[in-house]
């Protein structure tokens, strides 16, 4: 046996021998990419042990590195050593897996020991870091229920959560995740973690995992794919409000979350003018190499018209969930040699730049159809020439329509 072929069996060994005999615990970008790649067999597996206790397996503080075919892990003593004077910590891993304070629930808050009475309902957000304080079992769902209670709170709040909304975390000691770190193949570890979880798979699973994995670590290493262009009534769906990533932002207080699929028909029926870009929510999932998710944490509109009389496009006004977002479609815009605002804001005269030059531009599209029963609120492109379905950013232009209108009108002035 060649030294490397031996140095390899002694850091698989390792892997039986030298991991937490607790629940199994990974990082939170460990737990992102395996998420994303839930389709392989052996990757929901893995996500099925999280958080469990599993004969012949022992926790091990998994983490991604900067090597895409090497993850690491932590001894059992120096682990031990870290967190034998911390409480167990829990984070919720899905929201809105609560019981409401319906008398139907009493008997399950009577065995955990919760008193609703005068207590806020508390559906608290994906990733909260908080303590089991009690467990039970319904007696009618065969479901287990916990009380959960928030950690480092001055008045820390309590729910009752269903066990399965919760995994174990490790709290907030960086230790566990930057000291004592052993590095292996993530293939030789995943086939040691499912073997002692007694878990069937063949060689050829690790190799689709494997080759998987890395795909997708390749993946969340360039952010802007996560971006996609949608033209047709696609974009009525993406400006939907229910396809929101929940927060605040410019996204989720749009004048036009709300309203009917048909304010968008000036969109939606040229789609060779107009097309809408959208940044997929962290959540999702990659399926033959293509990044999707059922919500988005960002949109913007992109124009194929004229600029200054030039053949061009246009990202319109950005509107994200999160203000740091705004970048990554200024990058992405760059990235397609797109012009775009340089301040995001509703006034259709601010200044556009490319990423090399910026300037006061006029921008036209010439619409395929421009008269629709209603209108979208528009921030840029607001100016219409009925005669000759020209949109345009350009107020001293000739136009007989003007969409600034959050009821779905229009008028025939503009109003600054």
């Amino acid at each position: 046996m060649s030294l490397l072929k031996y140095n390899e069996y002694l850091t698989e060994k390792a892997v039986y021998d030298f991991l937490l005999e607790s629940k199994v615990v990974f990082s939170n970008k460990f737990i992102n990419l395996l998420t994303k790649m839930k389709t392989n067999k052996l990757a929901s597996e893995l996500l099925n042990i999280y958080g469990k206790d599993v004969d012949g397996i022992r926790n091990n503080y998994i983490e991604i590195t900067d090597q895409k075919d090497i993850v690491s892990f932590m001894p059992d003593a120096k682990a031990q050593e870290i967190v034998k004077d911390q409480p167990e910590f829990y984070k919720v891993t899905e929201s809105g897996r609560y019981l409401t304070h319906n008398s139907v629930n009493d008997k399950i808050f009577a065995a955990l020991g919760y008193e609703k009475e005068g207590r806020e309902n508390w559906n608290p957000d994906s990733g909260t870091i908080g303590l089991i304080l009690a467990e039970t079992i319904s007696k009618t769902s065969g479901k287990t229920y916990v009380l959960f209670e928030e950690y480092n709170s001055d008045e820390p709040r309590q729910t009752v959560l269903n066990k399965v909304a919760v995994g174990p975390s490790a709290g907030e000691d960086e230790r566990l995740w930057s000291t004592s770190r052993n590095n292996i193949k993530v293939g030789r570890l995943v086939r040691a973690m499912l073997k002692a979880a007694n878990v069937d798979f063949v060689d050829k699973d690790i190799e689709d995992f494997t080759n998987q994995y890395k795909a997708t670590f390749d993946f969340m290493a360039d952010t802007l794919k996560q971006f996609d262009i949608v033209s047709g009534k696609l974009i009525a769906h993406w400006y939907y409000e229910d396809n929101y990533k929940s927060g605040g932002g410019t996204l989720n207080n749009s004048c036009m979350a709300s309203v009917d699929s048909d304010y968008f028909d000036i969109y939606c029926y040229n789609p060779k003018q107009c097309q809408l870009v959208i940044l997929y929510d962290d959540d999702g999932e990659i399926n033959d190499g293509k990044y999707k998710s059922s919500l988005i944490k960002g949109r913007a509109l992109l124009w194929t018209g004229k600029l200054d009389g030039q053949p061009a496009q246009f990202m319109d006004r950005v509107y994200t969930s999160q203000d740091s977002d705004v970048e990554l479609f200024k990058q992405f815009a760059e990235k397609n040699g797109w012009w775009y605002k340089i301040s995001q804001s509703m006034y259709p005269e601010s200044k556009l730049t490319n990423g090399k030059t910026s300037k006061q531009a006029v921008f036209k599209v010439d619409l395929k159809e421009g008269d629709w029963d209603y209108y979208p609120y528009m921030d840029t492109m607001c100016f219409l020439d009925m005669d000759t379905n020209t949109l345009s950013n350009d107020k001293e232009s000739d136009y007989d329509r003007v969409f600034r209108d959050t009821g779905g009108e229009y008028s025939d002035y503009y109003d600054d």
